[in-house]
C-alpha cells in the first residue's frame, strides 16, 4: 500500500497542476479545503477520484465518497492508506408508539371532505386543515421576518425562457406543465432571479413568497395520489449573496426545523438528498451534491411502519443562478443563492398522519394557534 505521506505529495502535485485554476496552484497546501474552496467542481471530482484510485489500486466504494474523506489532501491521504473512513450513514427512522388505525388519517378527511383531491392533482384543504397549514406557514413566514426577508408574490406562470435560462428546459423537461404561450412555475423561486438579473447585490438579498408550484408527476391511480400533486403550495425562503451569507441562512433554518418537529411531536428526520435541484442526472454532479452537499431535506413519516416523504428542503446553489442571470456581488464574483421551500401538503399529510384527523388529539400549542387561526 502506498504510504501516506507519499500519496500527499502526489495529490499536491496533481491537484495544483491539473484540477487548481490558473492562480490558485501555488496557494494550495495540504490543508485547503478542496469543496469549500471550488477548488474541485463536478467535472474535477471524478478526475481526483480516479487519480486516487490509481495511487491506491483500488476502487473506492460509493459509500465512502463523501466530504468527510476528501475535505483536503491531507485528510485523503489519511483515510485511504490506512486511516479511518466514514460512510454515508442515514439516521434511523423512529416509530411512534401511537395506535393507528388500518386507515389513514388523510382516507378519513377526504371521506369527511376536510380535504378534497382534485382529478388534476391539487389537495384543496378546509376546517381544521386549512387551519392548520396556515399555522404552519405562518410560523415559517415570521422567521423569514426575523432574517430581515422581503414578502413577494409572484405569478401562476413563468416565461419559458426564463426557465431555459435557468437550465430547467434541458434538466426536467418532462415535468413541465406548459400554458398556451408560457409554463406553471416548477418551484416559487424561479421567479425571483430574473429580477435581479444583470444586478449587484450589494450587502445580500433575502426575500420569501408563498406559491403554487406545478410539476407533471401527479397520478390518481397510486396508492398514495395525495403525496404527489402536480399542484402544490410552497413557502420559499431564498438567499442571494455571498457563500457565506447563503450557507448561514441555510444552517439557521436547519436547525429552527429540527427544534420545530420536536415542537410539534412529528417523527422526521433531515438527511442528505442527491436528487439534483437544477443540474442532470450526471455523476460528477450527484457526486457533487453528495458531499458538499448541496441539498438537505426533511423526511416526515406518514404510515406506521416508518415510510417517509420529503416535507422540505434546503438547497445551496452555489453559482448557478448567479451565472445563468449575470447576478454579481460588489467584489465582481458572481453571486450564490439557496432556497429553502416548505411544502404544505405534505406537511399537513405527515401531521394528521401522525397525530390522527381530530384535532382533539393534536398538541395543545398546536389546537391553540389553529383555534386562533379558523
Amino acid at each position: 500500500m502506498i504510504a501516506a505521506t507519499r500519496l500527499e505529495e502526489d495529490l499536491l502535485r496533481f491537484v495544483r497542476d491539473k484540477l487548481a485554476a490558473p492562480g490558485m496552484a501555488t496557494s494550495i497546501t495540504r490543508d485547503t479545503r478542496l469543496f469549500e474552496d471550488r477548488v474541485v467542481d463536478s467535472l474535477k471530482i471524478l478526475e481526483l477520484i480516479a487519480f486516487v484510485q490509481s495511487a491506491i489500486g483500488r476502487k473506492i466504494p460509493d459509500a465512502q465518497i463523501v466530504l468527510a474523506n476528501f475535505r483536503s489532501i491531507q485528510t485523503i491521504s489519511r483515510v485511504f492508506t490506512g486511516g479511518e473512513s466514514i460512510s454515508e450513514r442515514r439516521p434511523a427512522r423512529r416509530l411512534s408508539r401511537r395506535d393507528q388505525s388500518a386507515n389513514s388519517a388523510v382516507d378519513k378527511l377526504l371521506a369527511r371532505r376536510e380535504l378534497e383531491l382534485t382529478n388534476d392533482g391539487a389537495l384543496r384543504m378546509h376546517g381544521a386543515v386549512a387551519a392548520l397549514r396556515d399555522v404552519f406557514d405562518n410560523t415559517v413566514r415570521d422567521w423569514a421576518n426575523e432574517l430581515g426577508a422581503t414578502e413577494l408574490h409572484f405569478p401562476d406562470e413563468i416565461s419559458l425562457s426564463v426557465l431555459d435560462r435557468a437550465g430547467f428546459l434541458s434538466a426536467f423537461p418532462q415535468k413541465l406543465i406548459h400554458t398556451e404561450e408560457a409554463a406553471r412555475p416548477p418551484a416559487v423561486c424561479y421567479h425571483h432571479y430574473p429580477t435581479l438579473a444583470g444586478s449587484v447585490v450589494d450587502g445580500g438579498s433575502i426575500v420569501t413568497a408563498l406559491g403554487c408550484s406545478y410539476r407533471n408527476e401527479f397520478d390518481l391511480n397510486s396508492t398514495q395520489p395525495a403525496e404527489r400533486l402536480r399542484e402544490f403550495t410552497m413557502r420559499e425562503i431564498i438567499t442571494v449573496g455571498d457563500d457565506e451569507l447563503v450557507e448561514t441562512v441555510r444552517r439557521s433554518l436547519m436547525e429552527r426545523v429540527e427544534l420545530w418537529i420536536k415542537e410539534l411531536g412529528l417523527d422526521g428526520f433531515i438527511e442528505t438528498a442527491t436528487d439534483p435541484f437544477f443540474t442532470d442526472e450526471s455523476r460528477g454532479r450527484r457526486l457533487m451534491q453528495q458531499m458538499l452537499p448541496l441539498k438537505y431535506e426533511l423526511r416526515l413519516r406518514v404510515d406506521r411502519v416508518g415510510r417517509t416523504i420529503a416535507a422540505a428542503s434546503f438547497n445551496n446553489h452555489h453559482d448557478h443562478f448567479g451565472e445563468a442571470f449575470g447576478i454579481r456581488l460588489r467584489s465582481g464574483e458572481t453571486a450564490s443563492s439557496g432556497c429553502v421551500a416548505f411544502g404544505w401538503e405534505r406537511w399537513v399529510i405527515a401531521f394528521v398522519n401522525q397525530h390522527g384527523p381530530d384535532e382533539r388529539n393534536w398538541p395543545v400549542s398546536v389546537r391553540n394557534d389553529v383555534a386562533a387561526s379558523a
